[in-house]
C-alpha cells in the first residue's frame, strides 16, 4: 500500500485539498500498519488503500464536534455524516476482506 494513494483518496472522501490531507499522513500510515498487520495474502492494494482512507475519514469525522448548529437561516447536523463515514468504513473493509484475516472471532476449545 502507498500512503500517497491513501491521502489522494482521503482528499475525495473528506473534501480536503492536497496540503490539508498531507497533515494527516501519520494517521494514514497508522491505518496502513493496522491493515498490513491483518493482511493474509498479497494483492488488493487499491481495496486496502480505500479501506485505509475510509478509516482515516471516519477518525476525522468522529473527532468533529457532535450535534447540530444553527447560524442565521443555516442549520447543520453531522449525525448523518458520522453514520455515512461508519458505513463507508464497513463497506470498504468488507471489499478488502479477501486480503485480510478476520480477527473478530476466536475459536477455542472449552476445557
Amino acid at each position: 500500500m502507498e500512503t500517497d494513494n491513501i491521502l489522494n483518496k482521503l482528499q475525495l472522501l473528506h473534501g480536503l485539498q492536497a496540503d490539508e490531507a498531507e497533515k494527516y499522513r501519520p494517521l494514514a500510515q497508522e491505518a496502513v500498519d493496522r491493515l498490513e498487520n491483518c493482511r493474509r495474502k498479497d494483492g488488493g492494494d487499491s481495496l486496502l488503500e480505500t479501506a485505509a482512507a475510509a478509516l482515516v475519514h471516519l477518525q476525522l469525522t468522529l473527532t468533529e464536534p457532535a450535534g447540530s448548529f444553527t447560524a442565521g437561516d443555516v442549520h447543520g447536523d453531522n449525525t448523518q455524516e458520522r453514520a455515512a463515514a461508519k458505513e463507508l468504513w464497513k463497506e470498504s473493509l468488507a471489499a478488502a476482506a479477501p486480503y485480510l484475516r478476520d480477527e473478530r472471532f476466536i475459536f477455542r476449545s472449552v476445557p
